[in-house]
């Protein structure tokens, strides 16, 4: 009898302890000092307590192309459960403006606040820094997440 109680507890236990996240929050039309920009998270996570993030900063258009992708490559196992994407209008990774570098901080400090607010593993905005990555074409997704055939 003890045995046949163990297999109900384990599943009760794994549900209710469990973490399962599947969110899509867009913000299409943000405004700061003048300049447009928008921004994108996509989460899906089972049982991933650590919720690695990537970061990828492009321009507001390659940002509207991804946002309809990114969900459907997430039917597949993907080495990061947590997308965060910041298209800033007119963006030029090349000649970054002083706006530029104050709306991506702003975005840094929404991510550590989301995750420190999440009680997941906090990140700084250094590691943030340091980790983004500039997307110019929208085919460049494919270098960091699954992509399927």
């Amino acid at each position: 009898m003890k045995k046949f109680l163990f297999l109900p507890a384990l599943l009760a236990f794994s549900f209710c302890m469990g973490q399962n996240v599947k969110l899509e929050i867009a913000d299409y039309h943000k405004v700061m000092d003048g300049k447009v920009y928008a921004s994108y998270q996509f989460a899906k996570a089972s049982y991933s307590h650590s919720r690695a993030t990537i970061v990828f900063i492009t321009s507001k258009s390659i940002l509207s192309e991804l946002s309809q992708k990114i969900p459907k490559y997430y039917g597949m196992k993907q080495e990061y459960t947590d997308v965060w994407i910041l298209g800033i209008d007119e963006f030029n990774k090349n000649n970054i403006s002083a706006i530029d570098k104050a709306i991506m901080d702003t975005f840094f400090t929404s991510i550590i606040k989301y995750r420190n607010d999440n009680g997941l593993p906090p990140y700084t905005k250094e590691r943030l820094q340091e980790s983004k990555i500039f997307l110019v074409d929208t085919k460049e997704l494919c270098k960091y997440i699954r992509c399927g055939k």
